[in-house]
């Protein structure tokens, strides 16, 4: 996919004053924090973005970015495919001075000179809305790696119960002994 469409860094001196739009598709190679929690760089990550200013002259960031991406799936460690979704509702500071006075409804997004990273703000925002664990469905992976669940395990405990204990052949030999 090319991420033509979505520049390398957005002029925070321009951007906010024009009420700028960037929308379009970003390649995952331009994220490399956030590929170290996936299967494959296969895939695609979709944003849109709207620059405004607020009656204050807060500079604000708004929009969406959707990503289809593979994981690996944490009970058969093999590839899962999974839907990523995020709003966006940043306000661009300065410092942390100037976040500790946003409003709660804002998260803050630190630039300190007049280049905005956009690959950077968006692998962040990825990275947050990841699952904190991911696994198929289905169940297909729990067979292939032969779990069973707490129904099999209470009928095979019954089971091994009634078997012959194998430290009966040990009773018997002390009852014999003690017999003599």
């Amino acid at each position: 996919m090319s991420d033509s469409s979505i520049p390398a860094y957005a002029d925070t001196r321009k951007i906010f004053l024009q009420e700028g739009n960037i929308s379009g598709t970003l390649s995952l190679d331009r994220l490399p924090r956030f590929c170290k929690s996936l299967a494959d760089k296969n895939g695609s990550v979709s944003i849109e973005l709207k620059f405004s200013l607020n009656n204050a002259k807060e500079r604000l960031i708004s929009g969406s970015l959707r990503a289809e991406v593979n994981v690996f799936c944490q009970r058969c460690l093999k590839p899962l495919a999974i839907a990523l979704a995020d709003d966006i509702n940043l306000a661009l500071v300065r410092d942390e001075e100037a976040a500790k006075q946003l409003d709660a409804e804002y998260d803050p997004w630190i630039c300190e000179d007049h280049k905005l990273d956009l690959a950077e703000m968006v692998e962040e925002q990825l990275i947050l809305c990841m699952p904190l664990v991911s696994y198929h469905d289905s169940g297909d992976c729990l067979s292939l790696k032969n779990y069973v669940s707490g129904a099999h395990i209470e009928e095979d405990a019954a089971s091994s119960a009634s078997k012959e204990s194998p430290f009966a052949v040990l009773r018997s030999l002390k009852d014999n002994d003690s017999s003599t």
